[in-house]
């Protein structure tokens, strides 16, 4: 089965005696720019594709969990032990509507227990907090008898070694998410630079899991197979040749084994739910892919010059976060070309547990990023070693943010104080250029033409 590609929306030029401006749109923080651009010199915007929300986000999860690819919730649930896994507040989700319609599926069960899958992202974070909160609600209204709730702490002491997967990770795994019956992970699905996609795997690994596992896992990043549009689920047998993501399908199933796994999984956009399914995970998530493919995957020819916004907040909330839209984009432009990248940061340039292996890191002259990188490998490095492959293939990256300049430039970036002053000398120097434009580009895959 193939899936459709959806190529960049392109505006054709026009014949004009005079040269018209348009003003486009980008988001930053939580604001919009506006950049003036020449008709003639615009390539096109690039966004997710229009797809209609859904108007009622509990009747639409009702319809999914009524009607599921296997056996209803209910059924698997009853007289079982049963493990919720929540994904954490770094995920823009519905979160509470997820919970709400689960939770009372769940009143036959025999135990239930929560956990909020944070894989390596900070534990005590208030969003965790309001998370656990809606599930004491959840809980409550539903009448629910015992449950437990654990936010994972991967460099907690309570863990379990379940053995090694075949490429050698080692599966240690939060002990409180070991031995159920029932499994149900809640998951958010998008473009993901080097998982392929985000889906109901990465609750299991890295989301449960202990920070050596993690590491292991993710030093595959390395690989160029593990990257967007690959997946071991994927409907086009083509792409299913991602060594980090069939890794994580490999310990999901370690850490399940003969359990039962029900997820209710969707996508949403802009805020809005457009899309659900639950039920047997390959299913739900190949056809999640398969959406994913159709409405934020785009073929386009590559310029030298494009603008580049992650989403706004919190897409841009750090360097960290940011640079993913540089990843997921990076084939838009052309070598030696250049970006000019629209990010806030207005939480710095990374989490605290970050900082050291992505940006101290890639203050390093790039070939010694890459090659130290490319030995030993430890966690959060897969992002340096990636920012610096993109600097040394382009020539710039200019980028207008809150950081300051010392922070920027360390890193072999140019900081700008005006944008569009930006669009001005590209344009003065080359009448001709051809200016491509991605918003909202955390979200979105960018191939090559």
């Amino acid at each position: 089965m193939k899936c459709s590609w959806v190529n960049a929306f392109v505006l054709e030029p026009q014949s004009h005696h005079e040269a018209v401006a348009l003003k486009v749109s980008l988001t930053y923080g939580k604001s919009k720019i506006e950049l003036d651009i020449p008709e003639e010199n615009l390539a096109g915007k690039v966004v997710p594709k229009q797809v209609t929300a859904k108007s009622d986000v509990e009747e639409e999860l009702g319809r999914a969990l009524t009607n599921p690819h296997g056996p209803l919730l209910t059924d698997l649930a009853k007289s079982k032990n049963v493990c919720v896994l929540v994904e954490d507040h770094t995920r823009n989700e519905p979160h509470w509507e997820l919970i709400s319609a689960v939770v009372p599926l769940l009143v036959d069960a025999n135990r239930l227990q929560f956990v909020i899958t944070t894989g390596s992202h900070e534990v005590e974070h208030p969003g965790n907090l309001e998370i656990v909160d809606m599930i004491r609600r959840a809980a409550d209204d539903t009448g629910l008898g015992t449950y437990d709730v654990t936010i994972n702490d991967c460099h907690g002491e309570d863990f379990v070694n379940l053995g090694e997967t075949s490429r050698g990770t080692p599966l240690i795994v939060n002990s409180a998410a070991v031995g159920h019956d029932v499994y149900v992970p809640l998951a958010d699905m998008k473009a993901h630079y080097f998982a392929g996609y985000s889906n109901a795997l990465k609750d299991f690994l890295p989301g449960i899991c202990a920070f050596p596992t993690i590491e292991a896992n993710h030093s595959m990043a390395l690989d160029p197979k593990s990257t967007f549009g690959r997946h071991p689920f994927h409907p086009d047998p083509d792409r299913r040749d991602n060594p980090l993501a069939d890794d994580m399908r490999e310990g999901a199933e370690m850490i399940t084994k003969d359990a039962k796994v029900f997820t209710l999984s969707v996508i949403s956009s802009g805020g809005k739910l457009v899309w659900a399914d639950a039920g047997h995970m390959e299913p739900v998530i190949a056809g999640g892919i398969e959406l994913l493919d159709e409405t934020a995957s785009f073929t386009v020819k590559p310029v030298s010059n494009t603008v580049i916004s992650p989403g706004g907040y919190p897409q841009d909330i750090s360097l960290y976060h940011a640079q993913r839209g540089l990843e997921l984009t990076k084939n838009a432009v052309k070598d030696k070309g250049e970006v000019l990248f629209v990010a806030e940061c207005r939480d710095g340039v990374a989490p605290p547990e970050a900082i050291e292996n992505f940006y101290s890191k890639l203050k390093a002259p790039l070939d010694k990023v890459i090659s130290s990188i490319s030995g030993k490998y430890h966690l959060y490095e897969h992002k340096a070693y990636k920012f610096a492959e993109l600097l040394k293939r382009i020539s710039e990256v200019k980028m207008y943010t809150e950081l300051d300049r010392e922070t920027v430039e360390s890193v072999h970036i140019t900081k700008v104080e005006d944008p569009q002053s930006v669009i001005d000398e590209w344009i003065a120097a080359n009448p001709k250029t051809q200016i491509l434009v991605l918003d909202k580009a955390n979200k979105i895959a960018v191939y090559a033409d």
